[in-house]
């Protein structure tokens, strides 16, 4: 048996942050767009059932662009023999139910879980049996978990979630549930919508968010698409991501340490987005459009021109082609480093010299006592703040900070207070 399973469509919706040239045809790198090439893979690669985890359609003012570009998918599907099974999420509590009383009955699209009351779907085919369970948002805020009380008895097969959810956030009005509660359920597994970013997927424990199923901006970087699920004998034996999204997003380091004139950055740019477009012609599916934040990294005298350069440039779309593909600059940072010796300037005794001295020491063994004190000193003052938007990227470890991310972080962060101080006390050109 095969599945297809597509997280948030947001059908209606538009990408932002597009340079001219490609904003004109947004529309062949919308959500619709997303939808179609994934309609257009479940045919050819006869899966069994596709199941939408909410959000289908951006918002209520979207009702007909929404109905136009569903029906189209669904009639495709069904007249391949496909079924598609949605729930709706806090985008579309109101249109998706809406646009399911149009679909006719037999029309193969199947809406679970209406009024926010569990429901189970089964699906048969090849000899293996899946039963669906869904749960729709009654109204757009919900700040009770779904799961409080459901009773997920008397069905048979492979047992799977499907649920628009808002996870491990109590205070959440969008569906609040915790890892706890999915993971000692009856169910086998859970397919869940609402996050933009993908969970790292496997067939081990197939318990997480599908991701947006086309990154809209520059906050949601990396592959987007559907998840093929291959289930024999009643288990997920196969989980892959099929990256279908026609635009997609990078952060792209450039390293500007070997660069010898700051007039020469543009060709630096170029040979890193060749390298990047090698690699995404090697897989079967590609985008149309790629859009870039680029930072540039490494040890130079050129900070302070590159800092300059970057304030002309940024805000300018930069447009090229690469390869069969599209590319633009949405945003430059800079991350550089100075080029100076840390040894000699750890002798001073200014505040240069004293922030030296601790970056010298995180860069020694992870096992060095006063490597580990200035570790766990920021660790403990680090604590505190673990629910602040800056400190989100983070590893953690059931709420402890890992030790090598902290210190990660230290060195960065004292390496650019260093660069920062070195420029003030050096002046322009250093």
């Amino acid at each position: 048996m095969k599945l297809l399973a597509v997280g948030d469509i947001h059908l209606g919706r538009r990408p932002s942050r597009l340079p001219e040239d490609l904003a004109s045809n947004a529309r062949e790198l919308s959500p619709s767009a997303a939808w179609q090439r994934t309609v257009k893979f479940a045919v050819e690669e006869r899966v069994d059932a596709v199941l939408l985890a909410g959000d289908v359609v951006e918002s209520e003012k979207d009702f007909f662009e929404g109905f136009r570009e569903l029906k189209s998918g669904v009639d495709r599907l069904a007249a391949a023999g496909i079924q598609v099974i949605a729930v709706a999420g806090n985008h579309d509590v109101l249109v998706l139910p809406r646009l399911a009383d149009l679909f006719e009955e037999g029309s193969g699209f199947k809406l679970l879980g209406r009024g926010g009351k569990w429901e189970s779907w089964p699906i048969k085919a090849k000899g293996d049996i899946a039963t669906l369970w869904g749960w729709s948002f009654p109204q757009a805020s919900v700040s009770r978990s779904p799961l409080i009380g459901a009773n997920f008895k008397g069905a048979s097969g492979l047992q799977i979630g499907l649920l628009h959810c808002d996870r491990d956030q109590a205070r959440s009005l969008y569906a609040p549930v915790s890892s706890r509660e999915l993971e000692s359920s009856a169910l086998d597994n859970w397919l869940l919508g609402h996050i933009h970013q993908p969970d790292a997927l496997g067939t081990d424990a197939l318990c997480g968010y599908l991701g947006c199923l086309s990154g809209m901006d520059p906050g949601e970087p990396g592959p987007r698409g559907p998840w093929m699920l291959g289930i024999e004998r009643g288990r997920i034996r196969e989980v892959e991501q099929i990256p279908l999204a026609p635009l997609r997003w990078e952060r792209m380091q450039v390293d500007v340490g070997k660069l010898e004139d700051p007039t020469h950055i543009e060709p630096l740019i170029i040979a890193k987005t060749k390298e990047l477009d090698e690699a995404l012609a090697q897989a079967p599916h590609s985008p149309i459009a790629v859009g870039l934040r680029v930072a540039f990294v490494g040890h130079t005298v050129f900070a302070t021109e590159l800092s300059s350069w970057i304030e002309r440039a940024d805000g300018i779309h930069t447009s090229f082609q690469q390869g069969s593909r599209q590319y633009f600059v949405e945003h430059y940072e800079s991350a550089v480093l100075p080029r100076i010796d840390l040894e000699d300037l750890a002798k001073r005794s200014d505040p240069l010299g004293l922030l030296a001295q601790h970056v010298l020491i995180l860069h020694r063994e992870a096992g060095d006592p006063e490597r580990q004190a200035l570790v766990r000193e920021t660790t403990d003052r680090f604590k505190d703040s673990l629910n602040h938007v800056n400190w989100h990227d983070l590893e953690t470890n059931d709420s402890e900070l890992q030790a090598e991310s902290v210190a990660a972080r230290l060195k960065h962060a004292g390496m650019q207070a260093i660069n920062a101080l070195w420029a003030q006390h050096a002046g322009p050109g250093t």
